[in-house]
């Protein structure tokens, strides 16, 4: 009788150390895909701040030109540049909700001698702004 007593007892406690471990495993996994998840932000938003200030350096380059802005970065406009989620331009032609990710806008005005470009990156999904920078040039500056 002690004896099926013993393999009983074994079992419970068999029963909670797999409990456990199976708690512990259920954790591991959320703290990883917290972690993976917290990652792809910091990776977009890395991405967002490069982009806008290579985005204002082309700005000032140009001379506050927009149009000229446009032409160094390959692209029609800078109303509006779409990228996927590679970070790749989606030429105007190609642009699909299926493809489109983020992307980039500037918008600049003249005011008292100066051009001043406001650039905004944001993502789609969710639609939230990831960076914005606003950078001025004196017209006719010689940089």
């Amino acid at each position: 009788m002690t004896r099926l007593a013993g393999k009983n007892l074994l079992l419970a406690e068999l029963i909670v150390v797999m409990l456990f471990f199976s708690l512990s495993a259920a954790a591991c996994v959320m703290l990883f895909s917290e972690a993976y998840t917290d990652g792809e932000k910091s990776r977009d938003l890395t991405y967002a701040v490069i982009l806008a200030q290579n985005t204002a350096e082309v700005f000032k380059a140009s001379d506050g030109d927009t149009e000229k802005t446009a032409q160094l970065l390959g692209v029609f406009n800078t109303e509006l540049i779409i990228y996927d989620e590679n970070w790749e331009i989606v030429p105007a032609y190609y642009s699909t909700t299926t493809h489109d990710r983020f992307y980039l806008s500037l918008e600049a005005q003249e005011k008292d001698g100066l051009s001043i470009a406001e650039i905004t990156v944001g993502s789609f999904a969710p639609n939230e702004i990831l960076y914005n920078l606003t950078v001025a040039v004196a017209k006719g500056e010689q940089t």
